[in-house]
């Protein structure tokens, strides 16, 4: 059973360098996509300025999560929370939690660049070089069942070390809520891997297929460039 199977900790950042060879596949809405794919769109819920209703991928990273989300055991579905991001979205995160940051005492400069950094893109309108979820192949997901969200831990946008999709790997003693959460992280994670996706080692929810950061981990080539509009 996946849930048998660790995760495996992320390894280090190689300095292989990708090229972009834009496939040119559409974006496409999930929403129909399958019974065992749902959206709750986070962030136009939450407000924030230019947040769609609906969910996008592009075309070959939605079949990806579509062969996972069959993959899923019966009465199991997942929650896509985000995919593709309009720049307008990224700007208002990213300026969001560098606010919050500086409310908690950080200050301007590189350590609060850094930080930043580690959970939420630059923003860039620049589609050679774009964040991942504006690329189309990146997506923010959980696992449901008709009574609940499972529970992962934390909540999704967590920006705390609990996030880290190994956390609940490395815990020397658990209990058996713990335990339930670390079956519950590697079930999502080992069908979105085995699906062709790969996960970014500090949130448990986000997954890519196609990206500049997907090809570097893959020593591949990377297929998807910014999207600007939906078409």
């Amino acid at each position: 059973m996946l849930v048998d199977h660790p995760i495996p900790i992320a390894e280090q950042t190689t300095t292989f360098s990708p090229q972009l060879r834009e496939s040119g596949e559409p974006l496409i809405a999930l929403s129909t996509l399958s019974e065992k794919i749902k959206v709750y769109p986070y962030y136009f819920k939450q407000g924030h300025s230019g947040a769609k209703e609906e969910a996008f991928l592009r075309t070959g990273a939605a079949q990806l999560l579509k062969k996972a989300a069959e993959q899923l055991p019966e009465g199991h579905f997942f929650v896509v929370l985000d995919g593709w991001r309009p720049f307008q979205v990224q700007q208002s995160l990213y300026e969001r939690f560098k606010q919050s940051l500086l409310e908690q005492g950080l200050s301007a400069g590189e350590e609060l660049e850094r930080e930043l950094c580690k959970f939420v893109a630059k923003p860039t309108q620049d589609i050679r070089r774009p964040a991942p979820h504006l690329s189309g192949g990146a997506i923010d997901l959980t696992i449901a069942t008709a009574d609940s969200w499972l529970d992962m831990g934390t909540a999704f946008d967590d920006f705390s070390e609990r996030a880290a999709t190994c956390y609940f790997e490395t815990l020397p003693v658990h209990t058996p809520a713990t335990l339930q959460i670390r079956e519950n992280r590697r079930m999502l994670y080992h069908l979105m891997v085995e699906a062709g996706f790969v996960n970014y080692a500090a949130e448990w929810w986000h997954y890519e297929f196609g990206t500049l950061s997907w090809a570097q981990k893959k020593r591949a080539e990377a297929i998807y460039g910014g999207v600007l509009e939906v078409c």
